[in-house]
């Protein structure tokens, strides 16, 4: 039966349109424009995902599927069932219409059930690749897949899974994250973007616009310089920052753990350290401008009642104060490093984790006070003069999840501090050397925080494509290994696979990689390979190093040639008809009676087809052959003259 026999008249749907209070009024779109209503309705949609990333469908449209025998009438009536009438063609062949709502698009769905074939919601579409950021590959701590940082080789999955995070959403522009700590180069090319401007401050006009007590404070203020330039001298709060928000996929550097936000730079640390005068007045900062998340890379040994008060009131005020829990390689439980060490509910203390997702031997630790680990082991971030290094540190680890508090509380806008925390602590990562050593007994998961739910996932598949077979070297030759790695899912992985040598450790990344630094034994060489979502491929081929082997024999010359150039003088010739030797031997022997005596060695140059010989008076014979080293060709046969 069709579809169209159980719906309503094109005239009954015009009678529920007037009485829901719709006007019926049906603005067609060209197939070159929008109509001014669509232009509209589309222009709010892209506007509420720029503000809210991670939204799911667009709040202004709905897509609609008419049967093919649904006249015009009929679909102005259903259109005018949700909204003004106001479409846009998507398929006329399917029928498939963009429809604008006035409802929100839950309630329009429900009211155009059964009116058309389908209706459904316009789903926002992600992609699910890493950033284009070209030092994406160095931040382990957000994707590790085995790779070589800073010398260092990897175990691929020991990372917080910050590329399934992204998948739910990389923060929201709009949220301030204060970077309390040595300033931040607020004019990195990788920061500029993210740093944050104070909305009630005008810049330059010497007045306290917004009545903070601080003047012109349009991205932060330092506290130690009592000004409004917080700008770092020291480099330790520029990677911080780039840390927690460097720009992501713009094309440069790397990518922030919450790479859409805000970062308010607040200056109280100098060179030789900061007052806690000052840590205080920069908490105060936050609470009054309303920043809900600070990072704090920073403290000491020693209580200070003042400074556990401040976190204690901006707490009170809704703010999460995430700090390094120190690198003193001490248990916190018996030496506090403050201000991690607070017992406030309000603040997470992270330790550090190695890219094989150990403790970092510098770390401080406590299965109390200290809540969870993040990567602190060469970490590579932004840093002084619009560069980039390496850092290592809980000074490290802390911004990392600071970051993912950015990105669970964008994702979840009406949650307090506390469901932010208990979010983030309670989807770690399990690990079995973090057990006993931090409160939740893993590492951060900023893809579990957002709520990341992993799809079906097939394992990638690796192969060595050169050396083809087991071989044999001598100590010192450059050996090259190629191999092509494919994931159903992603694709091509050629370029991240890690080469290893059970023997020597490390070889490198990528699809080819050359070395000379095998030495003696018998290696396993391996290719390994790690899908986004943790699956591992592997393939392996035996190298056999030891000293030389000797070179192959070369090939035997041939049409040797002997002719009396003068008395006494014999000149050879003979074709070359190998590329390896390193020289000819030629044996001449002299005639007495019926046997030969006398015989005399002599050599020429490789790559030579010609010589000649002063033998003397009597009859002789030569021969030849090639030499390479210790190995030589065969003689060629025997030839005689008289002279």
């Amino acid at each position: 039966m069709s579809a169209n026999w159980l719906r309503p008249s094109a005239h009954a749907l015009v009678v529920l349109a007037i009485a829901s209070a719709s006007p019926l009024r049906a603005i067609q779109s060209s197939d070159a424009s929008f109509a001014p209503t669509m232009r509209a309705a589309h222009a709010l949609a892209l506007g509420a995902l720029e503000r809210a990333p991670a939204l799911n469908h667009s709040p202004t449209c709905v897509v609609v599927r008419f049967a093919p025998g649904d006249t015009q009438a009929y679909r102005a009536a259903v259109r005018a069932l949700v909204g003004d009438g106001a479409h846009q063609h998507l398929d006329k062949e399917l029928g498939l219409e963009l429809v604008a709502t006035r409802l929100r698009p839950q309630a329009a769905l429900e009211r155009l059930s059964g009116f058309v074939e389908y209706a459904e919601l316009d789903v926002v579409q992600r992609t699910t690749g890493l950033p284009n950021d070209p030092n994406f590959a160095n931040q382990w701590g957000c994707h590790n897949t085995g790779q070589t940082v800073n010398a260092d080789f990897g175990i691929a999955g020991a990372d917080i899974n910050a590329p399934q995070a992204w998948d739910m959403g990389a923060g929201d522009p709009n949220f301030a994250v204060a970077v309390i700590d040595t300033g931040v180069l607020y004019t990195h090319p990788d920061l500029a973007a993210n740093v944050w401007s104070n909305p009630g401050e005008i810049a330059g006009n010497g007045i306290d616009d917004d009545g903070n007590g601080y003047v012109d404070d349009v991205r932060g203020w330092d506290f130690a310089g009592i000004d409004n330039n917080p700008v770092d001298e020291h480099g330790h709060g520029t990677h911080v920052a780039g840390t927690i928000g460097a720009v992501g996929n713009n094309g440069i550097g790397n990518a922030g753990v919450a790479w859409r936000c805000k970062l308010v730079p607040l200056r109280f640390i100098g060179a030789t350290g900061g007052l806690t005068s000052d840590a205080v007045l920069a908490i105060g900062y936050c609470r009054a401008k309303g920043v809900k998340v600070s990072n704090n890379s920073w403290g000491s040994t020693t209580f200070a009642q003042s400074l556990s008060d401040a976190i204690a009131q901006a707490g009170a005020a809704g703010h999460l104060f995430v700090a390094a829990a120190g690198n003193n390689s001490q248990d916190s439980g018996v030496v506090p490093f403050y201000p991690a060490a607070y017992p406030h509910d309000s603040i997470i203390s992270v330790a550090a984790t190695t890219n094989d997702d150990t403790r970092a031997s510098f770390s401080n630790w406590n299965n109390t006070s200290v809540d969870i680990g993040a990567p602190g082991m060469n970490i590579h971030s932004t840093y002084l003069s619009n560069v980039y290094t390496w850092m290592n540190g809980t000074s490290m680890a802390s911004p990392h999840v600071a970051g993912a508090a950015v990105l669970v509380w964008s994702a979840n806008p009406g949650w307090n501090f506390a469901q932010v925390r208990s979010r983030i602590l309670s989807t770690t990562r399990p690990v079995a050397a973090m057990q006993g050593i931090v409160a939740t007994g893993g590492v951060l998961d900023a893809a579990a925080a957002m709520g990341y739910v992993p799809g079906p996932n097939t394992a990638p598949t690796v192969s060595i494509t050169t050396p083809s077979g087991n071989i044999s070297v001598g100590v010192g030759i450059i050996v090259t290994f190629s191999g092509t790695a494919n994931d159903p899912e992603q694709g091509n992985l050629s370029s991240t696979i890690a080469w290893s040598s059970n023997l020597v450790g490390n070889l490198g990344t990528g699809a080819t990689v050359s070395t000379s630094a095998l030495g003696s034994g018998v290696h396993t060489i391996t290719a390994r390979v790690v899908d986004i979502g943790g699956l591992v491929a592997t393939a392996t081929r035996q190298v056999t190093v030891g000293s030389s082997p000797p070179p192959p024999a070369p090939n035997a010359p041939t049409t040797l040639r002997v002719r009396r150039q003068s008395a006494g003088l014999a000149r050879l010739t003979w074709r070359d008809n190998s590329t390896n030797e390193t020289g000819f031997e030629i044996e001449r022997q002299r005639r007495s009676g019926s046997t030969w005596i006398e015989t005399t060695t002599l050599t020429t140059p490789a790559n030579t087809t010609a010589t000649t010989n002063t033998a003397g008076l009597g009859t002789f014979r030569y021969r030849i052959r090639a030499r390479n080293g210790t190995a030589a060709s065969a003689w060629t046969a025997y030839v005689s003259i008289t002279l």
